[in-house]
């Protein structure tokens, strides 16, 4: 199944769709200080703590950019967007937010990008990762994968080793965030891998102690060009995918 394009950030999201926003992040840059204002006092006092202008920058931009799509959605102004921090520790829409109360979104940053999530009525999360060459894919896959990920891992051509570790953590990070439980989770109690026949677009996943677990779940790869590896797990069976990059003409921070 290929993931549909969405050409403009309309604000309408049909009952069995998923929308995924990719933010190109330093295209923003010249206006993070427009965007600032959006942020609330808690969000601004800790975008003031960060010591340098890059991940200062990464948050201020994230955060605006989450309020302004959230707000399109919800018909209501991105400062009258509210969070609160679920049990679980996992953000959502605060009550005074919450004109359609089955909203649903996750975000993710990373080095120059950034990914947004909405769905309704469904878990959802989103996760982002630039490819770091230097990572010692094996090591790590060693200490925190599943033994079926280690061995799928090795069987890949050293060239893309790295690249493959990327694929699986990202898809792991994804079901993680969605499901809610985080840290409480452990990464080698479940498996993320490329499922067979796809291309690698479908990622298959394995609850080793809860079989029936995975079939909950939609978990994907998402195409964010080179350097990047992106996945998103939703819950529901082939759930529909429609992703566009965010712009100047979908947001006018100038007339906000």
């Amino acid at each position: 199944m290929e993931i549909e394009r969405l050409s403009r950030l309309d604000g309408r999201l049909p009952q069995d769709e998923v929308h995924v926003w990719y933010v190109d992040l330093p295209a923003w840059e010249t206006e993070v200080e427009l965007l600032l204002p959006l942020l609330n006092q808690e969000e601004q006092e800790r975008a003031a703590r960060f010591k340098f202008p890059a991940p200062r920058n990464q948050f201020v931009i994230s955060r605006a950019l989450l309020r302004q799509v959230l707000g399109r959605y919800l018909r209501i102004e991105a400062r009258e967007v509210q969070f609160r921090i679920a049990t679980n520790g996992k953000p959502e829409l605060g009550t005074a937010s919450r004109v359609q109360d089955d909203l649903r979104f996750n975000l993710s940053h990373t080095s120059g990008a950034a990914v947004i999530a909405i769905t309704q009525d469904r878990q959802v999360g989103i996760d982002v990762e630039r490819i770091r060459m230097d990572t010692n894919a094996l090591e790590l896959a060693e200490r925190f994968f599943s033994r079926p990920e280690v061995e799928w891992l090795r069987s890949q051509p050293a060239a893309e080793q790295i690249p493959a570790f990327f694929t699986c953590w990202t898809g792991k990070e994804a079901y993680i965030k969605a499901h809610g439980e985080g840290l409480s989770m452990p990464l080698s109690s479940f498996g993320v891998l490329p499922a067979p026949g796809t291309d690698g677009y479908k990622l298959q996943l394995k609850v080793y102690e809860n079989p029936q677990e995975a079939q909950r779940w939609f978990i994907c790869q998402l195409a964010l060009g080179t350097g990047l590896r992106a996945a998103l797990a939703v819950e529901g069976e082939n759930c529909p995918v429609r992703l566009g990059q965010l712009t100047s003409k979908d947001i006018n921070v100038n007339t906000r």
